[in-house]
């Protein structure tokens, strides 16, 4: 980019801002792309559009930074004008003049391209913001950050996108992000996640000094000198800004990716070396186990990974974590998910005892049409006999309906367990007008009979791993 860097990038800002309005009009769209074409062998739209974007990306990454080096104001004015920019391409790329092949690939960039761009950007305004105003925490942790974005992005997107912009804020300060997490991770979290990427990507080739050092301290080292910003070096540089630049892998050597990429070679790789290594250091894998495990894409897809998503559920048995526990019994009584994966978590939520009891019970009481009764039974049976056991069947026998096989398992599961307490709440179904058969009818007046008669100290035959 040249004349931009270095010492001479805090006074590039109102002419980075410039270009940048300028490429995005529909005229800096024909001129881009018509640059793209004319260095290309073979004509490749999508090619181009990915061309188009990085020029945009990179553009509005040094605009950034420019800003944020010269002063709060032009800082604050910057992320004000990108956002307008980012929302307004719609309007500045259309041109009712425009050739139809030229109108064409605008609106393939509008419908697929710029929405894309629209959530990364939202990733570098807040990473950048936090970084300016000192809103980031130099002793937290990278990896946290993107996993609590993870958690949180169902419920709360914008809770999600807050962590990721404080992690974002650490890059710029000089922490790492694990390649990893871009394969574990999917939709907008992935976008943001790839974008804070290249952000550091594109500082790091542009800017002699970065990573950066706190706001005002790298403000006093990079005084404002003249620069120029020669547009046409800009876009010859898009293949490096954008997709030529490989970020630089974890050393071979890291102990938390080896132990990671270890656990995710699958359940058998957890030999005694391995389990040691992970009690030691495991806080740091964490984040990136429990994420696996929460991962819906790994199950299913073109990128799936049971194997070690299976690996992970291992390892975080090992550890009792109980952040998990609740991803866990759905694992284990979803009938679509893998059957490496189900038994894991079946396996782990018994070694887990009375966590994973409270867990079944929470997951009972908040599902709101129960739809795996003989999956939930089985899980239950496995579980060590308490009354928060007992507890967990006869809500599940509550909570699931008649056309639910798992009822009446449960049914017969409540009178393998033994307890009186039951009695009650099997004659009530007994009085039930929806009871669907006479099958049914007898396998509730059977665990009535077999309930009635262990309370008188009658011996009855027991069936089940409840009776043991």
């Amino acid at each position: 980019m040249g004349g931009v860097g270095g010492r001479g990038l805090a006074s590039a800002y109102r002419e980075l801002l410039s270009r940048l309005e300028a490429t995005s009009t529909y005229e800096g769209f024909v001129a881009t792309l018509v640059d793209i074409r004319d260095s290309m062998l073979f004509y490749d739209r999508d090619l181009m559009l990915a061309g188009y974007a990085g020029t945009l990306e990179g553009l509005i990454v040094s605009t950034l930074a420019a800003a944020c080096l010269e002063d709060d104001a032009a800082a604050e004015d910057a992320f004000a004008s990108v956002r307008e920019v980012v929302d307004e391409f719609p309007h500045r790329l259309a041109d009712p003049s425009a050739p139809a092949d030229v109108q064409a690939v605008a609106e393939v960039f509008l419908r697929v391209g710029c929405w894309m761009l629209r959530e990364r950007v939202s990733a570098y305004l807040l990473a950048f913001s936090r970084y300016l105003h000192g809103d980031y925490d130099m002793e937290g942790s990278v990896d946290q950050l993107v996993a609590a974005g993870h958690g949180l992005m169902d419920r709360d997107p914008q809770a999600a996108l807050d962590r990721v912009g404080e992690a974002g804020a650490l890059m710029l300060r000089g922490r790492t992000l694990r390649p990893r997490w871009a394969d574990l991770v999917d939709g907008r979290l992935q976008l943001w996640v790839t974008g804070l990427r290249y952000m550091v990507a594109h500082l790091a080739s542009t800017v002699p000094s970065f990573p950066w050092a706190p706001i005002e301290e790298e403000r006093r080292r990079s005084p404002p000198v003249r620069a120029v910003v020669d547009l046409d070096a800009f876009r010859r540089r898009r293949s490096v800004l954008r997709d030529a630049w490989q970020p630089p892998r974890a050393c071979p050597t890291d102990p938390v990716d080896a132990l990671v990429e270890r656990i995710f070679d699958g359940p058998g790789a957890l030999d005694p070396p391995t389990l040691a290594s992970l009690e030691r250091m495991s806080e740091q894998v964490l984040p990136l186990l429990a994420v696996t495990v929460r991962a819906r894409h790994l199950l299913d897809g073109p990128g799936a990974r049971p194997v070690a998503v299976a690996g992970a559920i291992r390892a975080l048995a090992h550890l009792r974590r109980h952040e998990v526990v609740a991803r866990l019994v759905e694992l284990a009584t979803d009938p679509v998910v893998p059957g490496m994966v189900a038994g894991e978590a079946r396996a782990a939520l018994e070694r887990m005892g009375q966590l994973a009891i409270d867990a079944v019970r929470e997951y009972v009481q908040r599902t709101p049409s129960l739809s795996a009764g003989s999956a939930l039974v089985e899980l239950l049976v496995r579980m060590p006999r308490s009354d928060q056991t007992f507890h967990a069947l006869v809500e599940l026998f509550q909570r699931l309906h008649w056309d639910d096989e798992g009822k009446l398992e449960v049914a017969a599961a409540l009178a393998d367990y033994g307890d009186r307490r039951a009695v009650a709440v099997l004659r009530q179904a007994l009085e039930d007008p929806r009871l669907p058969s006479d099958r049914a009818r007898r396998t509730l007046q059977s665990a009535v009979r077999r309930l009635t008669a262990a309370g008188r100290g009658q011996r009855t035959p027991r069936r089940g791993r409840l009776a043991r």
